[in-house]
């Protein structure tokens, strides 16, 4: 019995493999990529003409590489289909884009506030909003290469102009960028008390900052970027924020001049970078803040995040996400200080409070369910970048948790420092194209405080 056993297995050992089982890349057919070049959009693929996948790994295969395209931001829709030649195992692909309008300029009004529950309790006034203009080419060259031009008055005056290439080399793994910034205010934070930004207004220019960049980008495999950036930071405030506050640039400084280096790596493995819903996401920032003697701060940052995405039922999603932030020394000059409060590094129904601190520890838990998936048509509408709006509604609820490490707490008499925060809440978020999601929440927090939380945010 042993023998005939081995004998029929040695007979499907010597058998031809199943020509069926495993498909080879005969062509690659790109369509709608108008601007765009063939390189940027076959960059994202993990497989070329000649070679193979099997079929188990086909739909797979396929619908990663569609993530792949779609999240370089470049397309409102990317699909790709495949078509299998019935006479050999040969396969056939067709990826079909539709181009994003690249070139985008327009006004741009913005809050000078941290988030629009703070404007709105400072009285919604007008002179606290900045007006400008962005010019902004999201593909130039058709190349992925950005160039923004941005140009603001109002709350803060501001001239800028960023330009990044992805890709310098053949083997299209090595990018720059570039940038300088000139900004000036006359209505400044100069710290915090009791948790909240105390502000200061003049007639004339109470901050001025400068700041030019140059960095270097590795995208050794598919999802993984490293990012090494030199910054030149020259900063001054007038006698009026110093005298209000001698430790803003520490030991009663008027100007600040230093070098910056900066690490930054993420693994970013999500099915969308606007709004996932599935996948992973890892980063790492190390921020050397002074490499020089003659620099006028020593400052060491690192921080580190995390955030899991799975779908739990077909329309039913979770996500779970945290970051841990240590800096070094303790004392810190103010300017340079960051807590939680500031942009998304917060917990939700503290949008009013900043907690200074030189460490912090955030986590949240999201839970979402779809409930609308739709792509209206404009008919009258012409431009085919337009004409088609994706349009997704997604209810959730949420608990936030956060600790800020502030050993010097009694001196802006911080209630919220040193203690957890935690909060909870629901809300609606709508996903729409051009990366841009709506978010309408409520939310209470320990102390007991409720409201809502407007947001809008926009990856571009």
């Amino acid at each position: 019995m042993f023998l005939i056993t081995l004998f029929c297995n040695l007979l499907q050992l010597l058998q031809p493999a199943n020509r069926d089982s495993t498909l080879v890349v005969r062509h690659i057919f790109l369509e709608g990529n108008q601007r765009t070049k063939a390189y940027i959009i076959r960059r994202e693929l993990d497989f070329l003409e000649g070679d193979s996948i099997t079929i188990n790994d086909l739909s797979k295969r396929i619908e990663l590489n569609r993530r792949k395209i779609f999240n370089t931001s470049l397309f409102n829709f990317v699909e790709i289909k495949s078509q299998k030649d019935s006479l050999s195992n040969n396969l056939d692909l067709l990826i079909k884009v539709q181009e994003q309008w690249y070139i985008l300029g327009y006004p741009n009004i913005q809050i000078a506030d941290r988030n629009y529950n703070e404007w709105w309790s400072r009285g919604r006034r007008l002179d606290r909003l900045i007006w400008g203009l962005n010019l902004t080419h999201a593909n130039f060259r058709g190349r992925a290469e950005k160039l923004i031009l941005n140009a603001e008055v109002g709350f803060t005056q501001k001239l800028e102009l960023f330009y990044r290439i992805p890709y310098i080399d053949r083997a299209q793994k090595t990018g720059l960028g570039f940038g300088i910034s000139y900004s000036t205010n006359k209505n400044v934070a100069f710290g915090t008390l009791h948790d909240t930004l105390s502000f200061i207004k003049a007639d004339n220019s109470l901050r001025q900052r400068v700041f030019a960049y140059a960095q270097l980008k590795k995208r050794y495999h598919f999802y993984d970027n490293h990012i090494v950036e030199l910054r030149y930071n020259q900063n001054w405030i007038a006698d009026t924020i110093r005298k209000a506050n001698p430790n803003y640039f520490l030991d009663n400084a008027n100007t600040q001049r230093y070098l910056q280096l900066s690490y930054y790596f993420n693994y970013d493995f999500r099915d969308n970078v606007v709004f996932p819903l599935r996948g992973y996401r890892l980063e790492l920032y190390l921020n050397k803040l002074g490499l020089l003697p003659s620099d006028n701060i020593n400052q060491l940052d690192l921080t580190l995040t995390a955030n899991r995405y799975w779908a739990l039922a077909k329309n039913l999603f979770i996500n779970i996400g945290a970051e841990a932030k240590i800096s070094f020394p303790n004392k810190q000059p103010f300017f340079n200080t960051r807590g939680l409060g500031y942009g998304t590094d917060l917990v939700r129904g503290y949008e009013l409070y900043v907690v200074d601190g030189q460490k912090y520890l955030w986590a949240r838990v999201n839970l979402r369910t779809k409930i609308w998936d739709k792509t209206l048509r404009i008919k009258w509408l012409k431009s085919s970048q337009f004409n088609r709006i994706p349009i997704q509604i997604y209810p959730n609820y949420f608990v936030d948790w956060g600790y800020v490490q502030n050993q010097y707490s009694y001196n802006n008499l911080s209630a919220l420092a040193n203690k957890p925060m935690y909060s909870t809440g629901f809300g609606m978020d709508a996903v729409t194209y051009y990366n841009l999601v709506v978010k309408l929440h409520w939310a209470i927090n320990k102390e007991g405080k409720s409201g809502f939380i407007f947001n809008i945010t926009r990856e571009f």
